[in-house]
């Protein structure tokens, strides 16, 4: 016996016909995406906007991660093809992903806070993340690409609900802060050898002091934007997180 299926995937409609069998495979592995609103944690909470990306399978409690994008304002977004990409790798392996859009972006409220407010953003995402019934609390990462990595960063070491974090091509306003030097957990970051936005050598020379354990990855022949490099990276952060 055949069945119609109709599946709402990033706005688009489609139907098809399946079989029992196949149906039962479809419904194994598809990741499901949801719209959520949130709030940032601060005095005065701002709404903000996401995609929740959950795992396929059976109802089990595993990791969550929560993926910050990069720069506000210039183009900035959930729907930056990389963060798309690692969301839904990290969904295919098992995690539940947030990517959202920080304040001033899309529906989300308020306007861009020189990456300040922007950590309320960040908190307010893990508390979201840490109140679905998939995750457990214990298990919290959190991924973050340019000015997201950046934000994210500055984040960590004050909320210590994060077991793990990758940074992708850190963009970091003061560059001789010192950051993650007391942060314990596993660490991941990612370059591109043609970066001039977050030189290879700076974050080398960044990445060196910190305590283990870390793992530092420069991706030779691409640059800050990672063209056409997109599911690579997303398969680098998943594999880190896989191992945990």
């Amino acid at each position: 016996m055949r069945k119609q299926v109709y599946s709402i995937m990033a706005g688009t409609h489609c139907q098809t016909d399946v079989d029992a069998s196949e149906l039962m495979w479809y419904n194994a592995h598809m990741v499901y995406e949801h719209y959520v609103t949130f709030h940032s944690r601060e005095v005065n909470p701002i709404q903000l906007e996401g995609i929740l990306h959950v795992p396929p399978g059976k109802e089990e409690k595993g990791p969550g991660a929560v993926i910050c994008h990069p720069h506000s304002l210039y183009g900035g977004s959930m729907e930056v093809p990389l963060v798309v990409a690692i969301a839904k790798e990290l969904a295919q392996r098992g995690v539940v992903a947030l990517r959202f859009n920080f304040r001033g972006v899309g529906r989300s409220q308020g306007t861009y806070a020189d990456g300040e407010g922007e950590m309320a953003d960040v908190a307010g995402a893990l508390d979201l993340l840490e109140s679905q019934e998939r995750v457990e609390g214990e298990r919290l990462y959190l991924v973050g690409y340019s000015f997201g990595a950046g934000v994210g960063l500055r984040h960590v070491e004050s909320d210590p609900r994060i077991a793990a974090v990758a940074v992708v091509a850190p963009y970091v306003e003061n560059p001789s802060e010192s950051l993650l030097r007391n942060y314990t957990q596993p660490k991941l970051f990612v370059v591109g050898e043609g970066d001039t936005v977050c030189p290879a050598e700076w974050l080398q020379a960044f990445v060196a002091p910190l305590p283990e354990p870390k793992e530092l990855r420069i991706l030779p022949g691409t640059d800050h934007f990672f063209w056409g490099r997109e599911r690579e990276v997303a398969g680098i952060v998943g594999e880190f997180f896989a191992t945990l």
